[in-house]
This record gives structure tokens, C-alpha cells and sequence, in this order.
């Protein structure tokens, strides 16, 4: 049978094992049909073959990103109007104006966070030219009749604390003064008189201001979710994503948007979702029956198809306050795409039991406290096995020994965020921690499986394989000790060892013949480029099932 895709004269990295040299790579009905030598591929070329020069470029597996926030990366599109390069207040005032003159007297306007993403938000004043934040008085200048709002950065963005800033109108529809008490873990600054300023201040990872201060700007709104999910969806791509396990789950809002992009044929990267369940806003009694509710779908090995599956559920031990807090405007997510949560141990261990009889698989977040999530699983563990079931650590980042002993003994699969080093001094004490912190080499050597993940701070796979390989801090401009990985295995992470947690390793993630047609061209070798070059490697096409879901301009 003849392939319906042949790209010959490339490099093809198989991490298969594999010593035979490769340079082409054939696809029939979406798999893998001949990968070797372009004469042998070259076999299976027929009439209707589609037959690309590789032009001596690189081909590796799909990237697979154990975190990616996919659907937050196309929501930031529809959040509000871009400061992008905005390097002043001047140059912010510039883009207010503009939006005044094209919005209805009366009407909001609402701006994204001050900055450029993915990693140069605003939250020094000193980061503008003028040395100082924008205030209401200056926002005021350009729309006294309008009201604004520039919104805070979302948590896991940038540096603390957040600012955010609203004119006068906005304050006053807002029903702010200087005597209003302030939201948990947030200032209001104030003006020579004592009046307020207009900025406010946010220290919490999931940002509170909106929740509270400012319920009344205006929201995103289901339609934005799917938007999101569909220029996301785009996004990744572009950058080689063709897996990803959203492990931090999702809420039934943003499953639903899910289902829409892919009912409409635009969802290009494979996605596993666990529901997020929302255990601040309800007893356990009602926890109980959302699992009922939602157990057919979510258990053993969960439901849906190849391009997109629901399985599990997520757990969190967050902050109890912000958790308290964000609750009471359930079912709103603001940008999280998941219920912010803050379980106690008895009652983890209580739905844990129940999630673990249901045939339902655990995600929880590990960064605040592992030992307290080990502490909940070791306890259900000892009333339901879990041992077979690889449930899921996330956001790694230290662990002891002892620990990682435990990790292993519990058959858990762990999630690892090496870009949470790019802005160590605001990340869990990885500055502090140094090399001890961000334990990849400790866990591949206890046998642990792990995979990286980009936590959409910046969401290319590639920066999180060079972030696991340069141990970068860029806050100190030095290195927080020595990866001791090799650029092979910090491929293999990135590519294929995620696939374990969807349980597809044995058909996805390697290129031999037989497995699904994941893979990219790219414009750069990622085992020999220089180190530095890594994270900027060029995606010239994604090919997702054989198909491709993404070509660079000009290729």
C-alpha cells in the first residue's frame, strides 16, 4: 500500500532507541508506515503520495505538554485590549485614547495587564519610563466619561504583587473609597492627599481584586471560553504542541468549549482534561454527587476519542482564604479555567476514598505542600489501592529522599515545571532552593515518571526543554545548579513521556513504524544547536495523526 505522506532528505530523531540512521519518514492512514533511509521509504511513494523535501531539516515527535493552559493562551486575545510594547504611561494613555474614541460614551473599556507578555508584564513601576505606575488622574485625561479598567496579570504570569488601575468612573461604579476594606492580601495606593491613586495591588497567586473590588467590570463570557480554546488550539500548534494533559482539570464550562472546537473540526492538539471540582464553593455531601454525576465519563480510562478525552478529576491544597473568597462567584473562573480549592486533609482523604471507589484518577498541585498531598494519598492508599491507577503529582518542586521513596512506592506520575525557575525569586523559594529544587535528574533516576510542562509561562515546549536544561533564573541572571540531563532525555521528556499520563506511551510519543503520525519538522537540531538556541528552535510544520495541523509562513 502506497503512503499518503513521504518527507525524505531530513533528519529524523526516533528516540526509539534505535541506532539505524533515518532521513525519511513515511504516514499511511495516519500512522507511521517506513521510517529509514529515503530509499527504502521511497518504496511506498504512489501517485497520490504527498512527497516533501525535508531540506535537510530536523523531524522529532510531537512536543507534549503535561500543563499547558491551552484555552487561557486564546482567552487572552478576548480579555480586553492588548498594552503589548506599551514601555510608558504615555504610550498606554496613546491606546486608551484610541479605544475611547471607538467605544460609546458610557461604556467600559477594559485593557489587558501592563507589559508584554509572555514574560515582561508591569509590576515594578520602575519597569515604565515615567518610574511610576499610571493613576487614576492620568487615565481620567483621555476618558472622563468612560470607564477603564487595566487589569491585573493573572497570577502565574509575572512577579508579585499585581497591579491593576481604574479611572474615576470605574472607582466610582465600583463603589470604592479610601474607607473601603481591602480584599485579603491587597493594598490600594494613595495619592499625596490621602485620596486613592487608582492602582490596587494584588499579591495572590489567583488574583482576588476582580472577585471583589471590581465585580462590576465586565466579564468573560462563554463565548470568549470557546474563542479561547479555538485561537489556542492555533497557538500550540504553532509552536509543536501535538499533546497535551491539562492536569490542573478544567470546569464544566470550559469542557463544554472544548467539545464545541472539536465538534467544529478546529481543535489541532490531542487534549486529556480531569474535571476540576469545586469543593471551596460546596460540602462534601454535594462534592459527593458531582462525582456521582460525572463518574460514567471520568472512570478508568475516561471517555471521548483521539483528539479529545475527559478523564479523573483534580484535587488542590491552595490558599483556604482565596479559596473562600473566590468561591462565592461560583461558577465564575476568571481566567483559571479551574475551581480554585483548598482542601483539609480529612476531608481530601474522605473524597479521595470515594473518587479512588468510583474508578476516578487524582490530579492535585504538589507546589504548595507535597508532604500534605502524600500524607492524603498514603491515607486513601491504605483504604483503596491506588498503586496501579498513576495518579498525578503536579508542579513538582523539591522534594526529599524520603519523598521521592514514597512517590515511587505509590506508583505516581509527577508533572514538572521548569519554567517556574525562569522567575525563582516569586516561585516557591526555588531561588533559595537552588539546586535543590526542580528535582527532574533525582526523579528519572528513581525510576519516577515524569513529563515537563509549560504551565502557559511561555507556552512553547521548547523553552520548558531548555528551561530543564539551563536551570535559568532570570531574576538572578544565574543558574540555579546543573541539570545533569542530557539533551536526549530532556527531548524525551518533552515529547514523550507525557504519554504515560494518558495512557497512550505504547502508541504515541516515539516515531517507529506502527504508532501514531505525531512529529514536526523543525529548523533547528535540538540534540546539537547551541544550548541558548533550544528555546527559540523554529516550527516550519506540525503534523498531528499525519495530518498538518500547522505550517510557518513562507515554508
Amino acid at each position: 500500500m502506497p503512503a499518503d505522506l513521504i518527507i525524505e532528505g531530513s533528519k529524523i530523531i526516533t528516540l526509539a532507541g534505535s541506532s539505524r540512521p533515518a532521513d525519511a519518514i513515511g504516514v499511511r492512514d495516519g500512522r507511521i508506515a517506513a521510517v529509514g533511509p529515503s530509499g527504502e521509504v521511497r518504496q511506498l511513494l504512489g501517485p497520490a503520495t504527498r512527497l516533501i523535501d525535508g531540506s535537510g531539516k530536523t523531524v522529532i515527535p510531537g512536543m507534549f505538554d503535561a500543563h499547558p493552559h491551552m484555552d487561557r493562551q486564546g482567552l487572552k486575545a478576548r480579555g480586553g485590549i492588548p498594552l503589548d510594547g506599551c514601555k510608558s504611561i504615555a504610550d498606554i494613555l496613546d491606546v486608551i485614547r484610541e479605544a475611547v474614541a471607538r467605544t460609546p460614551e458610557g461604556e467600559w473599556v477594559v485593557l489587558m495587564p501592563m507589559g508584554t507578555p509572555p514574560t515582561d508584564y508591569v509590576y515594578k513601576p520602575e519597569q515604565l519610563t515615567e518610574g511610576r505606575f499610571p493613576t487614576r488622574h492620568d487615565l481620567d485625561k483621555v476618558s472622563p466619561k468612560h470607564p477603564v479598567y487595566i487589569r491585573a496579570p493573572w497570577g502565574w504570569w509575572s512577579h508579585r504583587p499585581f497591579p491593576s488601575v481604574a479611572n474615576t468612573r470605574a472607582i466610582e461604579l465600583a463603589g470604592v473609597t479610601k474607607n473601603t476594606e481591602l480584599p485579603y492580601n491587597t493594598r490600594a495606593l494613595v495619592d499625596q492627599k490621602g485620596e486613592l491613586s487608582g492602582v490596587f495591588l494584588d499579591r495572590n497567586y489567583a488574583p482576588v481584586i476582580e472577585y471583589t473590588l471590581f465585580r462590576c467590570v465586565p466579564r468573560l463570557t462563554y463565548e470568549d471560553r470557546v474563542a479561547g480554546v479555538r485561537l489556542g488550539s492555533a497557538a500550540y500548534s504553532a509552536v509543536g504542541t501535538t499533546s497535551a494533559y491539562e492536569g490542573h482539570g478544567l470546569t464544566p464550562a470550559i469542557i463544554d468549549a472544548y467539545k464545541t472546537v472539536h465538534a467544529a473540526g478546529e481543535l489541532s492538539v490531542r487534549m486529556q482534561i480531569p474535571l476540576s471540582v469545586p469543593t471551596a464553593a460546596f460540602d462534601n455531601r454535594k462534592v459527593a454527587d458531582i462525582l456521582y454525576h460525572w463518574a460514567d465519563a471520568l472512570r478508568d480510562r475516561g471517555s471521548g476519542d483521539q483528539m479529545l478525552r475527559f478523564e479523573g478529576v483534580c484535587f488542590d491544597v491552595g490558599d483556604a482564604t482565596v479559596a473562600n473568597i473566590i468561591s462565592r462567584d461560583y461558577p465564575y473562573e476568571q481566567w483559571a479555567g479551574h475551581f480554585y480549592q483548598s482542601l483539609p486533609h480529612d476531608r481530601f482523604v474522605e473524597l479521595g476514598v470515594l473518587a479512588a471507589q468510583l474508578g476516578l484518577r487524582m490530579n492535585c498541585l504538589v507546589c504548595y505542600d507535597l508532604e500534605r498531598v502524600l500524607r492524603a494519598y498514603e491515607a486513601i492508599d491504605r483504604q483503596i489501592r491506588i498503586r496501579d491507577r498513576r495518579w498525578v503529582i503536579i508542579h513538582v518542586t523539591q522534594a526529599s529522599p524520603d519523598q521521592i521513596r514514597r512517590i515511587k512506592e505509590l506508583g505516581l506520575v509527577a508533572t514538572i515545571t521548569p519554567g517556574f525557575m525562569y522567575m525563582a525569586s516569586d516561585r516557591f523559594g526555588l531561588d533559595k532552593l537552588g539546586q535543590q529544587g526542580t528535582p527532574i535528574r533525582e526523579f528519572i533516576d528513581a525510576g519516577i515518571p515524569t513529563a515537563l510542562s509549560t504551565d502557559n509561562v511561555p507556552y512553547s515546549m521548547f523553552f520548558a526543554m531548555w528551561q530543564a536544561l539551563s536551570r535559568w533564573d532570570n531574576d538572578s541572571g544565574s543558574k540555579l545548579g546543573e541539570s545533569r540531563l542530557s539533551r536526549e532525555e530532556a527531548l524525551r521528556l518533552s515529547t514523550v513521556t507525557g504519554h504515560q499520563l494518558t495512557w497512550s506511551e505504547g502508541d504515541r510519543g516515539t516515531l517507529e513504524v506502527g504508532k501514531v503520525a505525531d512529529f514536526l519538522v523543525v529548523g533547528d537540531d535540538p540534540l546539537t544547536c547551541d544550548e541558548i538556541a533550544v528555546k527559540d528552535i523554529p516550527v516550519e510544520r506540525t503534523f498531528v495523526s499525519g495530518r498538518e495541523v500547522f505550517t510557518a509562513p513562507n515554508v
